[in-house]
């Protein structure tokens, strides 16, 4: 029997054996020998980054999109309600959020009701989220928007 008393020991037939602690009160019996195994538990597989590649972390593809958006500030804030409506200059869109560029900063956290026209025969539909990052850029304030997801009807 493997036991944590000990660096080397003999155990399981014969096989030279060493415990590893990883947490206190926790050990992971690791056998080395001619039969040569180790227990192994993942909880979570890394991500592979491929040199060159994209490393991003969007969960839905985002499409490059140019027009403009009406967005209420939703927040009740003051700077909000001296300002509450600002239009977005659209850089891309996916189903979890928006990337855009707005002429006034907005605060990180903030909420906004965003309308989207009707473009051709696509109907025009709103969405709700808040504001992940607000940078400064040379033509505004480069905006972040993640979308609330909707409720499963």
């Amino acid at each position: 029997m493997c036991g944590p008393k000990r660096k080397r020991r003999q155990c399981c037939g014969g096989a030279p054996s060493r415990t590893v602690r990883k947490h206190p009160g926790s050990v992971i019996p690791r056998h080395v020998g001619a039969d040569a195994f180790v227990m192994v538990a993942l909880l979570k597989m890394p991500r592979k980054l491929v040199p060159g590649g994209n490393d991003d972390r969007r969960m839905f593809p985002r499409k490059e999109v140019h027009a403009e958006v009406q967005a209420n500030r939703v927040d009740h804030t003051l700077v909000a309600h001296r300002q509450p409506k600002v239009t977005l200059a659209l850089r891309d869109l996916s189903l979890g959020g928006l990337s855009a560029l707005s002429p006034m900063p907005l605060q990180e956290g903030e909420r906004l009701a965003v309308h989207f026209p009707q473009i051709g025969p696509m109907g025009a539909w709103d969405a709700v989220g808040r504001v992940l990052r607000c940078v400064p850029s040379a033509l505004g304030y480069r905006v972040s928007v993640e979308f609330d997801p909707l409720p499963a009807a």
